[in-house]
């Protein structure tokens, strides 16, 4: 497959040429445009006439996949034109920055090889590597590293409860909870799927309930489609707004509330560059503390992430929150020190 410089520029100047819906255009014609497009790229007067041969193999090349063209020229009386008057190879092809972000997106899909899930994207990132094989991307690979991402939980049923919600079947699903061996069934209207810390998750309507709820894949020892109920997608939320004011995947009914926490210590500048939640405010700055508003649900995920900061962060509200939060440092003091209540 040719790549020299002139190759590229005799592929662009037909595509050029072909652009023209009004007219077609004879070899002769495209040799001479490219000839031209040559010469006054190079500076070179003395470049020789391009042949019949040269612009049928173009020609011939450009409608193969070799270049990832596919583009669709056609014949009429001897002369070439696009079949398809809004094509251009431009539309077909990268650019460097392309590459560039195509490098660092395959290295990052890369760290996610093995998840059934991303079984067909291997596929697409093989395809994509044959067709940017070039010195940018190989530079870019070197370069760029992502945090190797382990298997996720259940991640051997997304692809099968994918298919369930595409095609809006309504499940029958087989639970256990974490606290208890005892397995219960659900009916089961299946909305959209999450990921959140390595776990997959999928949301939607629970027909006893007559709620959106949450299962673990994890936990679902089985699931079958309930052919005799209709589904459900009336109360189906949007999957982009309903975890807004979320960290993690427990929701109450309270809605979201406002969080206040003062950190202090060596968090400051980790607090100010990587805010905790995208509804962060800096409220109070001091040289020695950091005060920031969050417009969060209260959950499990919430206090485990103030937890995470130690002595650096303080819950100044809500006053439910702090308790939390009391109750659980206390509950480890205790298993840290059982003498001391005995």
């Amino acid at each position: 497959m040719p790549t020299n410089f002139d190759a590229v520029l005799r592929y662009h100047t037909i595509d050029q040429c072909l652009q023209n819906r009004y007219r077609t255009w004879t070899w002769e014609e495209l040799a001479e445009k490219c000839t031209d497009a040559i010469i006054d790229a190079t500076g070179n007067l003395k470049k020789d006439s391009i042949s019949k041969r040269t612009i049928q193999n173009d020609i011939k090349i450009m409608r193969s996949n070799l270049l990832g063209y596919e583009a669709p020229i056609g014949v009429r009386s001897g002369g070439y034109f696009y079949e398809d008057p809004e094509y251009s190879i431009r539309n077909a092809t990268v650019s460097q920055a392309d590459i560039k972000s195509m490098a660092a997106a395959i290295k990052m899909f890369r760290t996610y090889k093995g998840l059934e899930f991303f079984t067909e994207v291997e596929s697409l990132i093989n395809k994509l590597e044959k067709q940017v094989h070039v010195k940018t991307y190989s530079e870019v690979q070197k370069i760029i590293c992502f945090e190797q991402v382990p298997q996720s939980c259940g991640h051997d049923k997304v692809n099968s409860l994918m298919a369930a919600i595409l095609s809006k079947q309504v499940l029958k699903l087989s639970y256990k909870k974490y606290n208890t061996e005892e397995v219960k069934s659900y009916i089961f209207h299946p909305y959209f799927l999450k990921e959140y810390h390595n776990r997959w998750y999928i949301l939607g309507w629970f027909d006893e309930g007559k709620y959106v709820k949450t299962f673990a894949l994890d936990r679902i020892t089985g699931f079958e489609e309930s052919p005799d109920t209709d589904y459900i997608d009336l109360h189906k939320p949007d999957p982009d707004t309903y975890f807004r004011n979320t960290i993690g995947i427990t929701l109450n009914n309270a809605g979201p509330e406002k969080v206040i926490l003062k950190f202090t210590g060596a968090q400051l500048p980790y607090i100010r560059s990587q805010p905790i939640h995208e509804s962060q405010e800096i409220i109070d700055e001091t040289p020695d503390s950091l005060t920031i508003q969050l417009t969060l649900t209260l959950n499990y995920e919430l206090e485990s992430v103030i937890l995470s900061y130690g002595n650096e962060a303080e819950v100044l509200e809500p006053a439910i929150l702090k308790e939390k939060i009391g109750e659980r440092i206390a509950a480890a003091f205790r298993k840290i020190h059982p003498e001391n209540f005995s």
